[in-house]
């Protein structure tokens, strides 16, 4: 991957709503969805990047919370 380049996303921003929606009909709570995404992204920046400090930066919408969790994980 060149700089500033990023590969096509695997599902649409709709289809990733109707699994989180159905993961959350099934049971599955919102934060544990949210939580597996936080250890997710955490996993694969440390399987890329050697240990250094990060910023992390959270927005108000609803990754907000993953982002903070990324923060949690790799703290």
């Amino acid at each position: 991957m060149t700089a500033g380049t990023f590969p096509q996303a695997e599902i649409t921003v709709a289809e990733m709503t109707a699994a989180d929606q159905a993961a959350m009909a099934a049971g599955i709570s919102g934060l544990s969805l949210m939580a597996a995404a936080g250890a997710a992204v955490a996993r694969e920046i440390e399987k890329r990047w050697p240990r250094q400090a990060v910023a992390i930066l959270c927005g108000p919408g609803n990754n907000g919370g993953d982002g903070f969790l990324v923060a949690s994980y790799l703290h």
